[in-house]
């Protein structure tokens, strides 16, 4: 097995040249992650070495706005007009794998000298009758992370519970200092971002949106996942910015705790290193114990132009130097298990919280009905909203998009 890897490796650079030779192709990869400068960095490693090894053949690095990305290139691709390369979230992956509209990746996974089993678990929502649709440029299961000076200064220790992590939100609260104990949703926007910041939180607490394939928006612990989202809010304990922005106060050490990926953690190296070396990370402290994941895939769809070169850069990507920089750049999880550096957790302690949930840790992708994810944010996102900015009652609320929701599956079912 250790013989075909290495004959497989080798003929990986060698296939890399000769399919490079054979004509010189464009690729176009849009995405919003080329303007983040950590994601930049190890994309452009990527794409210098794609580059240098496949003759004549250019990555397009096209950097455009996260708002309104997702829906822009869903349009592009169902027009039969779109892009080499496509960036998807867990739902958006289940959907366009649904839909067929993705070009199957095996023989790329076999040029690399990476098997399916050798993936990540979060490749499970990417693979079908054996085939596999997407490859994970990162995961980002969600931990709490923790800037301890804030914590320190305020004469805290790490909550070990609900009560306590109320608390400590309070105590960390600084008007004059423009300092938050904590972030969460606080502001109206796309419905994809309501449901994806809430999700952790949700999850957290042991509730969900769905189970199995059935909704249980109104479960107890759905619900007081919503009361501690809608109190936070109403207290001003969180900061009234959207997601972005807030990640922004995070590294610019403003914010004391955030439920979040360890790509944040890559950006605060990238930004500011007095924020990066007091961070900590930890399970939150919710009841329910659950850790959400988001992982960024990246896809070929069926009519891109230029298909097979768009291969050879996601099988550039899973070289092992490239797995190993996007742990040390991004501090995201790999694609490929066992990439690791060694080393790596002892000099970067926090990084264990996220191993550890990455080995359990649920798509925040509606369970069971992955595939239609998009739509079903557009009914929760809203949901959600009016219970924050519109002073809804959550149970009312919440049995509301119960029905909703198994409206919305039986009609699915029906069709």
């Amino acid at each position: 097995m250790k013989g075909t890897r290495l004959l497989l490796a080798m003929g990986c650079a060698i296939t890399f040249s000769i399919c490079g030779a054979a004509g010189a192709a464009d690729v176009a990869f849009p995405s919003w992650q080329w303007g983040e400068s950590a994601n930049a960095a190890i994309l452009n490693k990527i794409k210098a070495d794609f580059e240098k090894t496949n003759s004549g053949d250019t990555i397009k690095s096209i950097n455009i706005p996260y708002e309104g990305f997702f829906d822009k290139q869903y349009s592009e691709v169902r027009a039969g007009s779109p892009s080499e390369i496509v960036t998807l979230f867990d739902p958006d992956m289940a959907s366009y794998v649904k839909q067929g509209l993705l070009e199957p990746l095996d023989k790329y996974l076999e040029l690399a000298g990476v098997s399916l089993d050798q993936l990540s678990v979060s490749h499970k929502i990417a693979i079908k009758d054996g085939h596999i649709y997407g490859v994970a440029f990162q995961t980002n299961p969600r931990a709490l992370l923790v800037n301890k000076k804030l914590f320190r200064d305020a004469g805290l220790s790490m909550p070990t519970n609900l009560d306590e992590f109320l608390a400590a939100i309070k105590k960390l609260r600084i008007p004059a200092k423009q300092q938050f104990g904590f972030s969460s949703l606080s502001t109206s926007g796309p419905s994809q971002d309501a449901y994806l910041t809430t999700a952790p939180i949700v999850l957290g607490f042991g509730g969900s949106w769905f189970k199995a394939g059935k909704p249980t928006a109104n479960d107890a612990m759905t619900i007081a996942a919503l009361r501690f989202i809608k109190e936070v809010y109403d207290d001003g304990l969180v900061p009234r910015v959207d997601s972005r922005a807030a990640q922004q106060l995070f590294v610019d050490g403003k914010i004391a705790s955030f439920i979040n990926g360890p790509f944040l953690v890559g950006f605060a190296a990238e930004q500011n290193k007095e924020t990066y070396k007091n961070i900590d990370a930890t399970t939150p402290p919710f009841p329910g114990k659950q850790s959400a994941a988001v992982t960024v895939f990246l896809g070929i769809p069926k009519t891109a132009k230029n298909k097979d070169a768009a291969g050879r850069f996601i099988a550039t990507m899973l070289k092992p130097e490239m797995q190993k920089g996007i742990i040390e750049t991004v501090k995201g999880l790999p694609a490929v298990k066992g990439s690791i550096p060694a080393g790596f957790v002892d000099q970067n302690p926090w990084y264990s919280a996220f191993v550890e949930a990455g080995d359990h840790a649920v798509s925040y992708a509606p369970e069971g009905v992955e595939e239609y994810g998009p739509e079903i944010y557009n009914i929760i996102g809203p949901a959600i909203e009016d219970i924050l900015f519109n002073n809804k009652d959550v149970q009312q609320t919440a049995n509301d998009l119960q029905a909703e929701l198994e409206k919305f599956v039986a009609d699915k079912k029906a069709n």
